[in-house]
């Protein structure tokens, strides 16, 4: 029976033994491990406490007394934690300059006195004393009635009316107030309508340039003649010359003016023969 003893005791030491190193080399593992996490990762090491790094295993029971006595863990040294960089940056401060000395106000000159400017009258001049003027002598009027002048003579054979133009409502047509022209008559000396087709009148501007024959408008005279101007009253101007059939003008060129009510929406113009 002692012989049996003696065969186990060394087998459970040596069992106890095999643990020991384990877990000393697991510690020994353990704290490389958290040597190397120090230096890459600090901060994770201030926020993970050392046993969480522990393995949560269920430890044999051992007797106490056949342990041998084990070395102490050596301290694992922490690292210092990093400088933070102050971020505010000193503010410059001037440095307060001396002040300018203020510039004394000069004494300025007060303003001179302008000597005033005597005014120069004028002198008086003398009236002139009107002088008498002769007076004419009348001269004796001879017996009789005075001479009656003779009308100035026209370089043209034709002149227009006393009259003319003179301004009739339309009444050559059924057009009413939807028409507007110009219009009359050619007399000779004995003031009567010179024969059909012997003259024409050119009238132009606004727009028209036309020539109608005298006697193509008997609703005026044998002699008369018409030209349409618009559809309606408006005030334009136009001009009208008497010529031969062949084209020689026989008076000189009259401005007319035509008016816009329909009252006078016919302009009237006769020629009549001077010489």
């Amino acid at each position: 029976m002692a012989r049996k003893r003696t065969n186990q005791a060394p087998g459970c030491l040596g069992q106890i033994f095999n643990v020991l190193t384990a877990t000393f080399f697991t510690l020994t593992l353990l704290a490389v491990v958290v040597f190397i996490v120090a230096l890459l990762a600090p901060n994770l090491l201030r926020a993970t406490p050392l046993a969480s790094f522990l393995p949560a295993e269920r430890e044999p029971v051992v007797d106490e007394a056949a342990l041998p006595t084990l070395a102490s863990v050596a301290a694992i040294p922490t690292l210092p934690p990093t400088a933070t960089p102050n971020l505010l940056q000193p503010t410059w401060t001037p440095v307060a300059t001396s002040l300018l000395p203020t510039p004394e106000p000069q004494n300025t000159l007060g303003p001179t006195l302008t000597p005033s400017v005597t005014p120069i009258f004028p002198s008086k001049t003398p009236t002139r004393t009107p002088t008498a003027t002769a007076t004419n002598t009348p001269t004796e009027t001879p017996p009789g009635p005075p001479p009656t002048p003779s009308p100035t003579r026209s370089e043209f054979i034709f002149t227009r009316s006393n009259n003319s133009p003179f301004y009739l409502q339309n009444f050559a047509n059924n057009a009413g107030c939807a028409w507007m022209g110009v219009a009359g008559e050619v007399l000779d000396l004995n003031r009567n309508p010179v024969p059909a087709g012997s003259y024409r009148v050119h009238v132009w501007g606004s727009g028209i340039d036309q020539r109608v024959a005298a006697g193509s408008a008997p609703d005026y005279s044998p002699s008369g003649w018409e030209q349409f101007l618009f559809n309606s009253p408006v005030i334009r101007d136009y001009n009208v010359q008497l010529e031969t059939s062949s084209g020689t003008a026989v008076s000189q060129v009259y401005n007319v003016q035509t008016r816009a009510t329909c009252n006078e929406n016919l302009v009237r113009f006769d020629f009549v023969q001077n010489h």
